[in-house]
């Protein structure tokens, strides 16, 4: 039995690097110089800026667009004015004039978010009412002026010595509220004293005068759920009511 021989092996023909390198780079050329792939160069005549290309830029229209953007610019700045304007009037409408204490408005509706949280947390504050209780012989003795000095010295006693977290405004007349956030009756009272006897040892003085000013007071614990007309009602009454 013949058996088929294998086929002789040819010698393998070893290949150089020069067999590897592409026609195109033998020729001294590159992959991105070949002809076909030229790199494409930015059309400057199709450049625009906000639509309008480069040979419209014209003398009138760069002057336009200045004065859009010195338009713009303007605007900004009268909006801010504005926006400042709305925050002063906004603070004009909760600030009493005399005192720069909140005015009953404002006091109002910060007393009835105290009221909130209390009803929320269940943490106990204390309001108190205060009240010059000569103002009306200061009014009738000297003036309508002096009787406004006199609420604004009384103010500015109470705002120096105001708790941190503590809310404080004119309810009217000589009358001022304090709401004193976290801060049981007891302490409240012990702050009303200690403004009672800072404003009886610091006289107001008027026109070279010394006017002695007499403050009375009362104090009510704020109850979870009860609203700031109630409230202030109470406050009153402990105030007009006998000495705690």
């Amino acid at each position: 039995m013949k058996v088929n021989e294998p086929p002789p092996v040819q010698p393998t023909r070893r290949i150089g690097r020069e067999a590897l390198i592409a026609p195109t780079e033998q020729a001294g050329g590159s992959k991105g110089d070949a002809p076909g792939h030229e790199k494409p160069t930015p059309d400057h005549d199709s450049a625009a800026v906000h639509g309008v290309v480069a040979e419209e830029f014209t003398v009138s229209v760069q002057e336009a667009m200045t004065r859009l953007v010195g338009e713009v610019a303007g605007l900004r700045e009268a909006l801010d004015q504005s926006n400042k304007r709305l925050d002063y009037l906004a603070r004009l409408a909760d600030e009493d004039s005399i005192t720069a204490l909140l005015n009953r408005r404002g006091f109002v509706r910060e007393l009835s978010r105290v009221l909130v949280l209390a009803e929320q947390s269940g943490v106990g504050s204390s309001l108190i009412f205060l009240e010059i209780e000569n103002l009306k012989q200061i009014n009738i003795r000297h003036s309508l002026a002096a009787g406004d000095a006199a609420i604004e010295h009384a103010a500015r006693i109470v705002r120096d010595r105001l708790a941190q977290g503590a809310v404080a405004g004119r309810l009217g007349g000589a009358e001022l509220g304090i709401v004193l956030v976290g801060e049981p009756p007891e302490e409240a009272r012990r702050h009303a004293q200690s403004l009672a006897v800072a404003l009886a040892a610091d006289p107001l003085i008027w026109e070279g005068q010394a006017i002695a000013l007499a403050m009375q007071w009362g104090v009510h614990s704020l109850a979870p759920g009860e609203d700031a007309s109630a409230a202030m009602n109470a406050a009153d009454r402990a105030m007009r009511g006998p000495r705690q």
